[in-house]
């Protein structure tokens, strides 16, 4: 009864389409849940993601979870995740893309797991990066540390969502340092996480900065990718 009454004060409502979840249900609603646009790219070595840093960086991997369209689900979720306060939106559909990735081998000799780091003014205003749930499902799912030290965000810039296309192909300021201290060993894969594939610009920054650390290997993975 009580959770009743506290279901009509504090409606808990789906993140994707804002639906009413029922006792059974979490985040996003069994219909939504059903209806996530995944890509598979775990599955595919030349998939279109990867493709994207050709010739740019060398990659072991690259993957996203799901497809990001305008007016979609994914959408919905990501800004949610990111602008509405609800970071748990991150490590949920991290434990799903966990269960996704456990049948494959894409991480099997990762050594660490990094997030693209917030800036420091940024991550104080909006109290979490929207990385660290997805994240923290990795990590306890493959038993894998997470190293939210090395990469350094030096330089604080606007979302890359609120840009044109031109705006973000033409971000070419060092806007990412690394840390030396924080190298714990000689050899080192890295699995570089984000939430959202658009231009490649940010991650193709972060790795550049990695890779000048010698003996290093680079996987990504991000929840979404624009289409």
């Amino acid at each position: 009864m009580v959770k009743d009454i506290l279901n009509v004060l504090f409606p808990n409502n789906c993140k994707a389409c804002n639906n009413l979840l029922l006792h059974n249900e979490e985040i996003i609603c069994l219909s939504c849940r059903n209806d996530l646009p995944f890509t598979q790219e775990h599955t595919i070595s030349n998939n279109a993601s990867i493709n994207k840093f050709y010739g740019k960086i060398p990659l072991e991997h690259m993957a996203c979870m799901m497809y990001f369209a305008k007016g979609g689900i994914v959408q919905q979720l990501i800004h949610n995740l990111k602008y509405k306060n609800h970071p748990e939106i991150s490590y949920f559909l991290g434990n799903i893309y966990a269960s996704q990735l456990d049948k494959t081998s894409v991480l099997q000799d990762v050594t660490s797991i990094l997030t693209v780091p917030m800036h420091k003014n940024k991550l104080r205003t909006r109290g979490y990066n929207q990385v660290d749930g997805f994240a923290k499902a990795i990590s306890e799912h493959f038993n894998l540390s997470i190293n939210n030290k090395l990469l350094i965000k030096t330089l604080k810039t606007s979302s890359q969502t609120t840009k044109s296309r031109f705006q973000r192909k033409n971000q070419k300021n060092e806007i990412f340092d690394i840390d030396r201290t924080q190298i714990t060993q000689e050899h080192n894969h890295f699995l570089l996480l984000d939430d959202i594939l658009t231009t490649g610009n940010t991650l193709e920054a972060c790795c550049k900065k990695l890779l000048l650390i010698p003996n290093t290997k680079i996987t990504i993975l991000c929840l979404a990718r624009s289409i």
